[in-house]
């Protein structure tokens, strides 16, 4: 009994950890990207529209004459290559509308992670197999699907205004990729209706007995 509350104590401690720092991380460097951005764009064209700041992979193309650094140990200057570039661009409506939805995705997942929690709390007592985990596990796990999902066709948008409006002189950008891990979601999904299934035959054989 007391492994399983302090299983579930630190399993909290890191969701609610990992979230916090990741969050605040990510806002960061969203707020930096899109204020240099802004910044930069608005010196050109001031008061049109409030550009965004896009991560873009690039390579340079075969005829580009690289850049080089001094490495002040090996007493040389070593070339180096761009990988990735952020990029201002003037979002579609297209993104704007996803954006919107993302919004609320954000608060499903807030929801989805208050009741990840509670699925936890209700280990530690002892509590696995009973309905309202399920319902629990499926809000957390639809939620991170959902948000995930608008988040790749936020990224697909972004890409596709990119290629349009941006000209990066000397390098290419690459084909699109998504961020999201998709075989992890499809686990996550699959294990959830699992879990499901296994509430579901338990209280058919409590029925029974």
């Amino acid at each position: 009994m007391k492994k399983f509350r302090i299983l579930g104590i630190l399993a909290i401690l890191v969701i609610v950890g990992d979230f916090a720092i990741s969050f605040t991380a990510g806002w960061q460097e969203e707020r930096d990207s899109f204020l240099a951005g802004s910044k930069s764009a608005r010196a050109e064209t001031p008061a049109l529209y409030t550009p965004e700041g896009i991560p873009v992979e690039v390579r340079p193309l075969e005829t580009t004459i690289l850049d080089s650094l001094r490495n002040s140990k090996m007493n040389e200057n070593l070339p180096y290559k761009i990988d990735k570039v952020s990029v201002a661009i003037v979002p579609s409506t297209w993104s704007s509308i996803v954006f919107c939805f993302g919004a609320f995705a954000v608060l499903a997942i807030l929801a989805g992670i208050y009741c990840l929690i509670r699925v936890l709390i209700s280990i530690s007592k002892r509590n696995v197999f009973t309905h309202d985990n399920v319902v629990r596990m499926r809000v957390f796990t639809y939620s991170l699907l959902a948000f995930s999902i608008l988040n790749a066709l936020m990224e697909w948008l972004n890409y596709i205004e990119v290629v349009k409006q941006v000209s990066l002189p000397g390098y290419e950008i690459k084909g699109f990729s998504m961020s999201e891990d998709w075989v992890s979601l499809v686990v996550i999904v699959l294990f959830t209706e699992i879990f499901a299934v296994g509430v579901k035959m338990k209280e058919e054989q409590d029925l029974t007995i």
